[in-house]
């Protein structure tokens, strides 16, 4: 036996196998099948590496082509004023204001007792009269305080619907052509955790004064919001300014905002 294992290891073999040959074991790798085994791992390495760069690559160019198409499909329409149509309480003849029951910034029901008048017209014996919202709306400005008198027709408070509230921006002729009717246009701004949606709604006719004025080659559009973000828009105080761009791939095929106005 001691023979046969000194054989075994002259000529390179495993002498383990003699004394064990139920166990299989498996060959030494040698140093030159360790070079092929690193070398194989660096290439396969390499390779995971250059297709991460390839992937990074072809993912931040995707988002430059989206961000040039976004680009080009938002225009700017430029700073937008939130307004209100005002809704005026007052008095056909001329009055005393003896008492105002609301207050600016306050909300009223419709109905809601506004102030009390007392009127002197005729000669006739002073007569007093209540002044009662029309609507349900946000008290903007008290007119006439108690002890004035208010002329005939004179608003003596004035209020607006907050759901009728809405967005005007004077846009150039230039880049009104590229908008329609219907479009949809991003507002932000002051009051606003992020963009809110708007619909251009209309583009009011220019009216003819014959006066100069200071914008003569620029339109007003009325972007409405819409009804999402209408609870939002709400809390906004008429007069702020926010920025306005407008999404021309929305409303294709409608009518020319150019040719509405």
């Amino acid at each position: 036996m001691s023979t046969t294992i000194d054989t075994a290891i002259e000529r390179d073999e495993n002498p383990a196998a003699l004394l064990s040959p139920d166990v299989t074991t498996g060959p030494t790798p040698t140093p030159h099948r360790r070079h092929r085994l690193r070398k194989a791992l660096l290439i396969m390495r390499t390779s995971i590496v250059v297709l991460i760069l390839l992937a990074a690559s072809v993912a931040g160019g995707t988002h430059i082509v989206r961000q040039r198409l976004a680009d080009r499909t938002l225009v700017d329409a430029g700073t937008a004023v939130l307004t209100a149509e005002p809704i005026t309480v007052g008095s056909a003849d001329a009055a005393v204001v003896t008492r105002v029951l609301t207050a600016e910034r306050k909300s009223v029901t419709a109905g809601a007792v506004l102030a009390t008048i007392t009127l002197t017209a005729d000669g006739r014996a002073p007569r007093v009269q209540e002044l009662h919202a029309p609507a349900a709306g946000v008290i903007t400005k008290i007119n006439v305080t108690p002890g004035q008198i208010a002329r005939a027709g004179e608003p003596i408070v004035t209020l607006y619907d907050p759901a009728e509230l809405a967005f005007q921006v004077d846009v150039a002729l230039e880049t009104l052509r590229k908008l329609r009717l219907g479009m949809t246009a991003y507002v932000t701004g002051p009051g606003l955790s992020g963009r809110i949606a708007t619909t251009l709604e209309q583009v009011e006719p220019k009216v003819d004064t014959g006066q100069p004025t200071a914008t003569p080659d620029r339109l007003t559009v009325v972007l409405r919001p819409d009804p999402a973000a209408l609870a939002t828009v709400r809390t906004l105080v008429p007069g702020l300014q926010f920025d306005v761009v407008v999404d021309t791939t929305t409303a294709v095929g409608r009518t020319p905002a150019v040719n509405s106005a």
